[in-house]
């Protein structure tokens, strides 16, 4: 899922304040200004965070389907936190431990043959309906965390692409271009102003 589309930037950005009587024109790759500035490869590395730690629990929660409502949930508001605590990530792992010695015991009791005594019965029972209780949760949380990633991703490529402009604008304005096209439209234009673009966008801070 790449979060910059350089189709987002299919129009030319004008340099105000010159009267010039020859033209002057530029070129610019506003993907790649993006993508390799500070801000692009802190929201990439972002991203992967958010799509691996999301993904994690999932795959936790599929393998381990006897999770209570509420360890489930709390788990969820821990993966999602940004920045954790010590003693957050402590509770993250006391939960997944206490979840992973239940599913132990759930298979314990589902390969026993005969002798369930009448409280093991009763737990074998509680743990199916957690672990029905569980796909539902999966894929609610599934489309949650789909939706949210997406969002985010989509607001971080506006922000992007407003700095790139910006930045454009600022080298444009400085080196007495009149127009500037994004690359796509013009690929074999001269003056290419990708680099000085990107310079000047990690220089804003």
């Amino acid at each position: 899922m790449g979060w910059v589309v350089a189709a987002a930037f299919a129009a030319v950005t004008f340099a105000s304040g010159f009267q010039t009587p020859a033209m002057k024109f530029g070129v610019v790759d506003i993907a790649k200004v993006v993508e390799n500035s500070s801000y692009g490869k802190e929201t990439q590395t972002m991203f992967r965070q958010m799509q691996a730690s999301r993904e994690g629990l999932l795959e936790f929660i599929d393998t381990n389907r006897v999770l209570t409502t509420e360890q489930a949930q709390r788990l969820r508001d821990l993966t999602i936190k940004p920045n954790p605590t010590n003693e957050e990530k402590a509770e993250l792992e006391r939960i997944k431990a206490e979840v992973i010695t239940a599913n132990k015991k759930w298979a314990e009791l589902s390969t026993k043959a005969a002798g369930l005594t009448a409280e093991e019965r009763t737990l074998l029972e509680d743990y199916a309906r957690r672990s029905q209780a569980m796909s539902e949760f999966a894929d609610r949380l599934l489309k949650q965390f789909t939706n949210e990633i997406q969002g985010w991703a989509s607001d971080q490529k506006v922000k992007g692409l407003e700095r790139a402009r910006s930045s454009v604008q600022e080298v444009a304005k400085a080196e007495g271009y009149n127009v500037v096209f994004e690359i796509g439209i013009a690929p074999f234009g001269a003056n290419d102003l990708t680099d000085a673009a990107l310079k000047a966008m990690d220089a804003k801070k």
